[in-house]
């Protein structure tokens, strides 16, 4: 019994390395930046959805704030995205005091500017299926 299990262990090692020689196929992995599922993603300043959600942020601004005049949006500074069941924006900003009262009814694109500016953070969220956009949190101080 000693003699056939040695003789067994013998054949497979022997048809073991015979099988050996044979050259193997190497996969090359290749590294790609891949989105994480529901995780922030930098999103362009320039994008047209980053900008609508920018100006639906400084409306309500608007709206709230105790100012006199109007302020309007200069520029749009950096934004990331997420994707769940709603789209969120976090998003910082450049606003610019216009010189018109909010006395006056006029189109706030048409207003000139005055030289006070704020650099403000906000974070607004997309609901997609009623298209509306909610402004989570706001907070704007002067920039230099």
């Amino acid at each position: 019994m000693d003699i056939c299990f040695l003789l067994l262990v013998s054949f497979l090692s022997v048809f073991h390395f015979s099988s050996a020689d044979q050259p193997l196929e190497e996969e090359v992995i290749v590294a790609r930046n891949v989105e994480l599922l529901g995780g922030w993603t930098l999103a362009s300043p320039e994008r047209e959805d980053v900008q609508e959600a920018a100006k639906e942020a400084v409306e309500l601004f608007n709206s709230k704030s105790k100012a006199k005049k109007y302020f309007k949006l200069v520029n749009v500074t950096s934004a990331s995205t997420q994707v769940t069941n709603k789209i969120n924006y976090k998003i910082e900003a450049t606003l610019g005091k216009t010189k018109c009262r909010k006395s006056e009814d006029t189109d706030i694109e048409a207003c000139g500017m005055a030289k006070k500016q704020l650099a403000c953070k906000i974070e607004v969220t997309l609901d997609v299926m009623t298209d509306e956009h909610e402004v989570q949190k706001m907070s704007c101080r002067r920039s230099a």
